[in-house]
């Protein structure tokens, strides 16, 4: 990563040691945040933002909200990762209120992308076969890319969906378009993960072994 992005992460307390080491590994600098003031002031020195609503307080959401003010205020883009909002009203809630302030990308799985139905957003829908769509406004319609690959295994790892959402911001903070930086965060994890694969077939080792394989990628 020529860029090394400085990434303002609002996400869940089980995701934020991955999602900060896979960052770290790829040349991105992390910074993790609750406190709503603390957010603010830094959201104004940071690249790219990720909204992550995994574990999501009042308190944390208060806090996404001042951030999210910020990097609009700044034209800094952000990634919002709407985790759970098929099960869970308030963050459903949290999540219509955010994609009504434009994030940058969505990065989600199969059933929260069928919970949000159209957003209007460029989404990474991830899974076996990652998916990204990007609204074409000239025809009103969208364009569809799909992407195979990586290991299974990678779903006995928690986290390793939202650490992803942290590779989107951190392209984006690097200056890629959206579409782009979901490109290319779904290549990088899918190609970590058979790499990891190769070093190892249980779950505990692999996140390690993915953190590794991130880093061989991104330094090689």
């Amino acid at each position: 990563m020529s860029k090394s992005p400085l990434v303002l992460c609002l996400t869940n307390t089980v995701a934020a040691n991955l999602t900060a080491n896979c960052l770290l590994a790829i040349g991105a600098k992390p910074a993790m945040v609750e406190e709503p003031c603390e957010a603010e002031e830094l959201a104004e020195k940071a690249d790219a933002l990720l909204v992550n609503l995994g574990t999501v307080t009042s308190a944390q959401a208060e806090a996404m909200r001042k951030a999210i003010d910020v990097a609009t205020s700044r034209n800094i883009p952000w990634v919002l990762d709407p985790v759970g909002v098929q099960l869970l009203a308030f963050r459903r809630r949290l999540a219509q209120e955010f994609i009504g302030r434009h994030p940058s990308l969505i990065r989600c799985n199969q059933a929260e992308a069928a919970c949000l139905g159209e957003t209007g957003c460029t989404t990474l829908v991830t899974g076996e076969v990652d998916a990204i769509i990007v609204p074409d406004a000239p025809s009103r319609g969208e364009r569809r890319q799909e992407i195979a690959g990586g290991t299974p295994l990678l779903q006995a790892v928690t986290a390793t969906g939202c650490a992803q959402g942290g590779l989107c911001a951190a392209f984006l903070g690097r200056g890629q378009s959206p579409g782009d930086a979901a490109l290319s965060a779904s290549k990088l994890m899918k190609r970590a993960g058979e790499l990891a694969l190769e070093r190892t077939h249980e779950p505990g080792s692999l996140q390690v072994a993915l953190i590794d394989a991130l880093w061989r990628l991104s330094h090689d």
